[in-house]
């Protein structure tokens, strides 16, 4: 039995069992609290918390997942991933404790064959009802280990549905020496964890108390590599069929066999397992950048970079283990090969940009190694290793691999600090603990007051009841005039923001009261809150009213979100692979987000507005369809990175344009869109776009605004209104200003000559150098680095440190001649800005960039000395 028995047969199995087998979820998680979907349950999350119906009360699955807070400890350990396969059951309300333990005890023993006789399991201590079910199935008590909170009792966030879980080991027998004395949850692997059963029973209240829930659930993980491990008798998950031939292609690469090296085995095991991780990203059109996800990616990336560079790898070679990974892996995951040439494509391109970094940064870091061994440490600074990451670009986390091949600690608290500093502190963990508290907090407000059912799409008023009240956060009965309120109606026309779209506005009025709605938010699916003010009169829960949306306002939504269909449809015109990245559409304008490979210029901004307005005029029906999410996408719609899909979708399309599964509002007719006018195109990170335009009556308007300001400029230049005569008045004009520029730029450069000579005629001297400090007022950057070049030149040899005053402090430091045998300009510069604040870069001969002082010369004779 190999990995794929194991992965095919647990899914058998438990259809076998009722339960729907589901296809593996995006690694890119849409949760908002989430980057990667680490764990099979975070795609069901949505049935758990009653938000969506599920398909089914059972299913099964076979979920890709990331996780990254072991990153450093991969190819170190027997079993830590980055990418890994988790096989679970799942039980929405229906079966519970005894059926799930009963079906995973018959998995383990009839289908995987393990000696029943070897299975140990874990509960959680209060949980004595567990352990009578074990004991009923054949576990017996001493075989039984409980254990506190930390390791078996499961919650989602600090509130919100949680409950005891149960673990089944494995006794895998002295294999190693000292295995004899291992007892259940000591460190090693005699006894090994496969499978956790979680039992979702609790809803932990704000005061921390354990209320039951009505209805339970079951929530199962076992991870396929490592229950791989345990039928093919292997030490660690690396020796696996799922992971040798990759682990053999990098051997090959390396020119070294697996296993002779210690060292070098841990490194190919790292290599391995990000290059698959990376692979399985990248096949979801993520691209390496500097946020969130893909700065998880480049980090990956760049840390086999590096690793292949020190078991003897030259050149890119991360394709060819993306090769092997996707023909190992194209049977359960066949998305894979429609991607292969566009991943190897991606990867070489990072290794490209990061080699140049990679090797600088080797360099600096041997040299940061000698100087922590000649000082007689065996820690690296935190400022070291902040310069490395922040200055040279090179990864603390490869430093502080290095570090540990050197026999070497860092100074993490240091780096961190100076990290914090950069950041401006800022907890990340926090705001996803306060993201999973609020919504957890509208998830039970809309058990309260129930679901608000959207009429939207057919009307823009509607009658309804008033069945919620919202102040300052918190629910009320009832609101009074001037109140800053929030309502949540039976059912209600207005749009809540979701999917990028913004939320309506206009007006609810009941009998003797009017309410401003100033926004409309669905922070959790069926919910949608109108907030704003009420204007006059007192509205309680239980009121009739009346829903009003502003209807020029939603026409000129409508308008926006339908380009931005249009607008996607030229995009994938020109390039195929163009995958949205985000949006925000807005009332006649739109931001719109999307990958892309290149640049585009002027020629390509008025090809795609010439593209969009033919299908504007061509006044193409946009219909939208109800269905199957299955169905939608055999019929080709489009389904986007970001987005949160139920089981039945609107399909929106305009007839041989385009076609998306999109909850938004939408035009009848492209033609009603009027017209299209791209603001501006611009990076907003690594090979991503963001496209600003505007529509209807909104491009119309920035036409106006263009005219105007055309006339201004031609009565301050004196010319014709028309943009040929303004531009050419402008090119006369810029002509005058470069040749005054010239004279100034003259008169600076010999009055600097001249500060030169001065300064050069007395030089301080330290360590039997001359040495010039200045600062020099009114120098561009080049005038600087032309001071320094003149001091050379004149000088021979010394040292030369200039800044530009009243800026920003940009600074040269040169070293020249038989200085350099005493100095280093990197180490001078390097002592300035620890000093004074500042960051820079360069080599031993010359440094540059931006510090906030400079010494005299004598507190510089004390600082180098």
């Amino acid at each position: 039995m190999n990995s794929a028995d194991i992965r095919e047969g647990f899914l058998r199995f438990f259809e076998g069992h009722d339960h729907l087998r589901l296809p593996s979820a995006p690694l890119l998680s849409p949760d908002p609290t989430l980057l990667f979907t680490a764990a099979g349950m975070v795609p069901l999350k949505q049935y758990y918390l009653g938000e969506v119906t599920p398909p089914n009360v059972r299913m099964t699955s076979d979920q890709k997942c990331i996780r990254t807070n072991d990153i450093e400890r991969v190819g170190r350990t027997a079993r830590h991933h980055t990418f890994f396969e988790m096989l679970g059951n799942f039980s929405i309300g229906d079966y519970f404790k005894d059926d799930a333990i009963a079906m995973a005890l018959e998995f383990s023993t009839k289908v995987l064959g393990l000696p029943v006789d070897r299975i140990w399991v874990t509960i959680y201590k209060e949980d004595l009802q567990t352990a009578d079910i074990w004991q009923k199935v054949g576990i017996p008590r001493e075989r039984i280990v409980p254990m506190g909170a930390d390791d078996n009792f499961w919650t989602m966030g600090p509130v919100g549905p949680c409950g005891p879980c149960s673990e089944l080991y494995i006794d895998r027998g002295v294999r190693h020496p000292g295995d004899e004395k291992q007892q259940m949850g000591d460190d090693g692997d005699r006894f090994l964890e496969y499978w956790n059963l979680v039992f979702t029973q609790f809803d932990r209240q704000p005061d921390g108390s354990l209320k039951p829930l009505a209805r339970k659930n079951i929530d199962t993980g076992l991870g396929l590599e490592r229950m791989t491990s345990i039928i093919e008798d292997t030490d660690t998950d690396f020796e696996t069929d799922g992971f040798q031939p990759i682990i053999q292609t990098v051997a090959d690469l390396s020119h070294q066999e697996y296993g002779e090296d210690l060292r070098v085995t841990a490194r190919m095991k790292t290599i391995a397992d990000h290059v698959r991780a990376c692979t399985f990203l990248m096949t979801e059109n993520l691209l390496p950048s500097n946020e969130k996800q893909g700065y998880v990616l480049r980090r990956l990336l760049r840390r086999s970079q590096a690793l292949g560079r020190m078991i003897g790898i030259e050149g890119a070679f991360m394709g060819k283990v993306a090769d092997t990974v996707i023909d190992l892996m194209k049977g359960p995951f066949p998305e894979l090969l429609a991607e292969r040439e566009r991943i190897k494509g991606d990867m070489a391109v990072e290794e490209q940009r990061f080699d140049h970094t990679l090797r600088e940064g080797l360099v600096e870091f041997t040299r940061a190694v000698e100087a922590v061994r000649q000082g007689g440490s065996d820690t690296l600074p935190g400022k070291t290793a902040f310069f490395l990451h922040d200055t040279m670009g090179f990864p603390v986390e490869l430093t502080a691999d290095l570090l540990r091949d050197a026999g070497l600690k860092l100074d993490s608290e240091g780096f961190d600090a100076l990290l914090n500093d950069q950041r401006h502190g800022g907890s990340e963990s926090s705001g996803v603990e306060e993201a999973s508290r609020e919504r957890t907090g509208y998830i039970k407000l809309r058990g309260t007051v129930g679901t608000s059912h959207f009429v939207g799409y057919e009307t823009l008023s509607a009658e309804a009841v008033v069945t919620g009240l919202l102040k300052g956060g918190e629910s009320a009965s009832s609101a009074q005039e001037g109140d800053h309120i929030g309502l949540v109606l039976s059912s209600t026309p207005f749009y809540g923001e979701k999917g990028g779209q913004v939320g309506d506005t206009g007006v609810i009025t009941t009998q003797g009261a009017r309410f401003e709605v100033m926004d409309t938010k669905t922070p959790v699916e069926g919910l949608i809150i109108h907030e704003g003010v009420l204007l006059e009169g007192a509205i309680a829960a239980g009121d009739t009213a009346r829903a009003e949306v502003d209807p020029e306002r939603r026409k000129a939504i409508a308008r926006a979100h339908t380009a931005t269909h249009l607008l996607q449809a030229a995009l994938r015109s020109i390039d195929p692979t163009v995958q949205q990245k985000g949006s925000k559409v807005m009332p006649d304008e739109f931001h719109f987000d999307f990958s892309f490979r290149g640049s585009l210029g002027v020629d390509d901004r008025k090809a795609m507005e010439e593209k969009v307005l033919g299908f504007i005029m061509a006044n193409v029906p946009v219909r939208t369809d109800v269905m199957p999410i299955e169905e939608a996408r055999r019929t080709g719609a489009l389904a986007f990175f970001g987005e949160k899909y139920g089981a039945t979708v609107r399909v929106v399309s305009a007839d041989g344009i385009s076609k998306e599964l999109c909850g938004g509002t939408h035009v009848t007719a492209t033609g009603d869109i009027g017209f299209l006018h791209i603001r501006s195109i611009r990076s907003i990170g690594t090979d991503t776009k963001r496209i600003e335009a505007s529509v209807g009556l909104g491009a119309l308007r920035e036409f106006w605004a263009y005219q105007v300001g055309v006339e201004q400029a031609a009565g301050i230049l004196g010319c014709g209104p028309v943009p040929a005569e303004v531009a050419r008045a402008v090119e006369d004009l810029t002509g005058v200003v470069k040749e005054r520029d010239r004279r100034i730029e003259g008169l600076i450069a010999a009055a600097t000559d001249r500060r030169v000579r001065d300064l050069i005629a007395q030089p301080a001297t330290i360590k039997g150098q001359p040495v010039v400090v200045a600062t020099f007022e009114g120098l561009t950057t080049e005038a600087l680095r032309s001071a320094g070049d003149m001091a050379e030149q004149q000088l021979g040899n010394g040292v030369f440190i200039g800044m530009v005053s009243g800026g920003d402090g940009f600074t040269v430091v040169k070293v020249f001649g038989t200085a350099g045998t005493t100095f280093s300009a990197r180490s001078i510069f390097k002592i300035l800005a620890n000093k004074y604040g500042g960051k820079g870069g360069g080599n031993d001969r010359m440094c540059q960039g931006r510090i906030a002082g400079l010494p005299t010369a004598e507190d510089l004779e004390a600082l180098l000395g």
